[in-house]
């Protein structure tokens, strides 16, 4: 069965006549005929009764009527879309580092809807290692991680934390504007594990060597629970982003630590070969951030 010939027995049904029909369709009524017997002979059943007034359907003809109509919308609808094939969305699955600021990532998704149509996230929480690893093995498209990653993929730094201080409210230092490394010597100072933060635990160390200072460290993988990771290690204060301060801590006062030189810096990261919706929503994400207030306005830089 073609489907010119159902468009012939639609246009005969609507009109009721075989002459109205051919001067609509614009073809000679002959071969409309013709058209209409050969699709008569294949289903073996007659479609129209021929009178003088025109043709008026038998009950075949009525059957098939509606099922003619379905399977010429459906016709009409793959057209539309195998020529929309463009705008057709396809699934990128990205990395998300827990604690991941939310009005970031949900303006984030908000700038893909826009500038990268046919990507349709799907976002993975999992710390920067378990990233790396699951991208490694084509389980991820794109990655953000808080470490730098190995030279062999493409990566642009895309965000940049300042870590702070938020210091539990009945100690003395909690009215601080600012805090400097050396206010921390001797504190217990939870802070985040290798885990989550590859780069901030060795800088800690070393930075406290060169100022000659000894805060007691407690290192925990942690980012819902924050509260309860410094009540069960006993910590006097946070090393954290001022965002997980005020959603975990929001008692403990949070400010500013001068003269660290560490951030938690986030890199988004992708395999150099990929889909071209994987680079396009790449791309995407990069002018985001770039471009958003909570950014880190040095461009960074792309390895290829």
């Amino acid at each position: 069965m073609e489907f010119r010939h159902l468009k012939y027995f639609l246009a005969v049904a609507d009109e009721g006549s075989f002459s109205h029909a051919s001067d609509q369709l614009r073809i000679s009524q002959p071969s409309l005929s013709r058209q209409v017997q050969s699709l008569e002979r294949e289903l073996g059943h007659r479609l129209f009764e021929r009178t003088a007034r025109g043709a008026r359907l038998t009950v075949a003809g009525h059957a098939l009527l509606q099922h003619a109509r379905q399977l010429l919308a459906l016709e009409s609808s793959t057209r539309d879309v195998l020529a929309g094939g463009a705008a057709v969305r396809e699934i990128v699955t990205i990395g998300i580092c827990p604690g991941t600021p939310g009005p970031w990532l949900l303006g984030l998704i908000e700038h893909l809807a826009e500038h990268a149509p046919r990507c349709a996230p799907n976002l993975v929480e999992a710390n920067s290692s378990e990233q790396l690893r699951m991208l490694r093995e084509g389980r991820l498209d794109l990655c953000t991680v808080h470490q730098a990653p190995p030279s062999d993929y493409a990566s642009w730094r895309i965000r940049e934390e300042p870590f702070g201080v938020a210091v539990r409210p009945d100690h003395p230092l909690a009215g601080s504007a600012v805090f400097d490394l050396v206010d921390l010597d001797g504190l217990r100072v939870l802070v985040h594990s290798k885990d989550q933060v590859p780069t901030q635990q060795d800088g800690l160390m070393g930075a406290a060597v060169v100022a000659n200072i000894h805060p007691h460290w407690q290192f925990a993988q942690f980012v819902e629970h924050a509260a309860a990771s410094a009540r069960a290690t006993g910590a006097d204060a946070a090393l954290i982003s001022r965002y997980t301060a005020t959603r975990q801590l929001p008692e403990w006062p949070w400010s500013p630590l001068l003269n660290l030189g560490l951030a938690m810096t986030t890199w988004l990261v992708r395999q150099r070969t990929t889909r071209e919706v994987v680079a396009a929503t790449a791309d995407a994400a990069v002018s985001f951030a770039r471009s958003g207030p909570d950014t880190d306005h040095d461009p960074g830089r792309a390895i290829h």
